[in-house]
């Protein structure tokens, strides 16, 4: 991972953290009572300044009842992990939802593809 991509990421993972702790409800300030840290931690994490260690994204994750690969998905860049967040998202949809979001991000693609090769 470049030090560049290291950085999106680090802002996509806080840009996540921080929009799993608002849904839940909780102040950065509650956050970090729970989980033991400065209120200032929190802050640093959801601006991408830091990156946290597994154990503490472990316990963020746990005490904000998401998934934590879901906020790891969500910040990252990689085709594979992006393509699983939209398995996720297609699967809380109808059959017939489904096959027209398909048909779209078909149309969609095979547009910008064009575009590409111009």
């Amino acid at each position: 991972m470049t030090e560049q991509n290291e950085k999106e990421f680090a802002r996509n993972l806080g840009r996540a953290i921080a929009d799993a702790r608002r849904a839940k409800g909780l102040t950065q300030e509650k956050l970090a009572d729970v989980i033991g840290v400065e209120q200032e931690s929190i802050s640093r994490l959801e601006r991408g300044v830091t990156l946290p260690s597994l154990s503490r994204l472990m316990r963020i994750a746990d005490v904000l009842s998401v998934p934590i690969t879901s906020l790891i998905r969500s910040s990252s860049g990689r085709p594979v992990d992006q393509a699983q967040d939209l398995v996720e998202k297609l699967n809380e949809l109808s059959g017939e939802d489904r096959a027209w979001v398909r048909r779209w991000v078909e149309e969609i693609c095979a547009k910008l593809a064009l575009q590409h090769r111009q």
